[in-house]
């Protein structure tokens, strides 16, 4: 009795879940920053560039997005409290509602980054007299200076599994070059070391590959902004993708890690371009706006993966199959009892 009582709850949890299934979230986007309402607002569009909305909305400077690991919320850079000091917000990435100030300092906040558990965000400011590296938690408490270094650090970029940060820094003089360090700013490491150019940024921009493996980043070694890309454990292997005449910048890498979209001027204006991770072959316009520039581009989470929905020929055939094997461990039961 007990054992068919088993077999009518199975059959049951299988027939009830005919025609139900997970729905798959919306397929990733890009935020990025664009001047095209005359002043730089936060954007969201589908990674092939369709459904470009403003979010934010305000009349001052809105920038550098960066979306939280679940992908309900958005860090961003703004000036809108004081033109000459900028602060770290977040709002909903839905639509861009519950704009809230988390740093609320004198100082320059910028660049925000999200831990991979969501909890805390690093950012960049100059609070003690030169850029830092900063941390917080998501709520904007415990802000805490990470390098505190006498040279500009600057452009944090957290690792996949949270354990470092990345960074750009003018530590060892000269230009910029890309550093990672411990999450907790111990052991910082330098992974680029570039000859600088004379007027050169150096190598900047640093932005983690979603596996860790890899880190991109911009760099004007050959004489222009090139995308980069090196291995994250000891900077080897650096590869220029991009090898056109324009300047390309900032990279964000898709969260299957298949695609970099970054910033490049080829067609006049800074637009929006999505590129093959591998070897930087097809090179697209995805935001197509040549009036007004477009930067900063931030990929989001990868979707949730939609649970796969079983075919209700597929569910009589796996109760039928564990009707069998019921009924053929009921006569063996039986068998039994009868030595």
């Amino acid at each position: 009795m007990q054992k068919l009582l088993h077999i009518l709850v199975v059959i049951s949890c299988v027939f009830g879940g005919i025609g139900s299934m997970t729905a798959a979230q919306a397929a990733s986007k890009i935020a990025f920053e664009s001047q095209r309402d005359g002043n730089a607002e936060i954007y969201v569009m589908d990674a092939d560039g369709s459904n470009q909305t403003n979010l934010t909305n305000n009349p001052s400077v809105d920038g550098r997005a960066a979306w939280s690991p679940d992908g309900t919320q958005i860090a961003f850079s703004s000036f809108r409290d004081d033109i000459s000091n900028g602060e770290i917000y977040v709002m909903d990435a839905t639509d861009g509602s519950n704009q809230t100030n988390l740093t609320n300092h004198a100082s320059f906040d910028f660049a925000p980054t999200w831990s991979p558990d969501g909890t805390k965000i690093a950012f960049r400011s100059n609070r003690d007299g030169n850029n830092e590296i900063y941390v917080m938690d998501a709520d904007g408490s415990n802000q805490t200076n990470l390098t505190n270094h006498a040279l500009p650090d600057s452009q944090p970029a957290w690792s996949p599994d949270g354990t470092q940060i990345a960074f750009h820094s003018h530590r060892d003089g000269g230009n910029a070059e890309i550093y990672v360090m411990d999450a907790d700013g111990s052991n910082p490491t330098r992974l680029t070391n570039n000859p600088p150019l004379f007027g050169s940024d150096g190598d900047i921009d640093p932005a983690w590959s979603p596996d860790g493996t890899q880190i991109a980043f911009t760099s004007d070694r050959d004489g222009n902004a090139e995308i980069y890309v090196m291995d994250a454990t000891d900077g080897s292997n650096q590869t220029n993708l991009t090898n056109h005449a324009s300047f390309d910048i900032q990279p964000a890498w898709s969260p299957d890690g298949t695609q970099i979209a970054f910033i490049s001027n080829r067609d006049g204006f800074g637009d929006i371009y999505v590129m093959n991770a591998t070897d930087g072959s097809n090179p697209t316009d995805v935001t197509m706006n040549h009036a007004f520039p477009d930067f900063s581009p931030a990929w989001s989470p990868a979707p949730a993966q939609p649970v796969p929905a079983i075919s209700l020929e597929g569910k009589v055939t796996l109760v039928l199959l564990m009707l069998g094997l019921t009924w053929f461990a009921l006569i063996a039961e039986r068998q039994r009892s009868q030595l």
